[in-house]
């Protein structure tokens, strides 16, 4: 018998796999590496919350999704350790700011379904790379702070 494919019943059941697809693997390394440190983990918890809320399918949904990444990128920007880390923040910023001029465009309506797809695509990706970047600068920062506290 071949396997039957879940259909989520609502749009709000649909958001919740989509979120749980990509958040979930990172959520679980990063409650590994951070379970000492529990206001982090309610840090990073409260993001994915918010990432979560916000579809990408929409252009008004992208812009809020690009919005809380922007927070991201803004932290790792502020705590890059070393050029590579600064750098990646600046490119990051740059993508976020052309995704954020596509749904602009895209909120018109001869905007066409190829179009919002390939932006929901690009939205997607850089979520997970930034809120992957992002558990694991907060996990590093936590283990400085600790490592400094522990010697003072």
């Amino acid at each position: 018998m071949a396997g039957k494919k879940l259909v989520p019943s609502s749009p709000k059941a649909a958001a919740a796999v989509t979120a749980a697809r990509w958040a979930i693997p990172l959520l679980a390394t990063g409650a590994r590496r951070l379970s000492a440190h529990p206001e982090v983990w309610d840090t990073i918890k409260e993001q994915a919350g918010k990432l979560s809320q916000s579809t990408t399918k929409k252009p008004d949904g992208v812009l809020e999704t690009v919005a809380v990444l922007r927070e991201q990128v803004d932290y790792l920007a502020s705590s890059a350790d070393d050029a590579d880390e600064a750098r990646r923040a600046k490119d990051w910023s740059k993508r976020l700011d052309s995704c954020e001029r596509a749904a602009q465009l895209l909120k018109a309506p001869d905007a066409t379904k190829k179009d919002r797809k390939t932006l929901t695509t690009s939205v997607e990706s850089l979520r997970s790379e930034i809120f992957g970047a992002y558990i694991e600068e907060m996990g590093e920062d936590a283990e400085e702070t600790e490592g400094r506290s522990t010697r003072a």
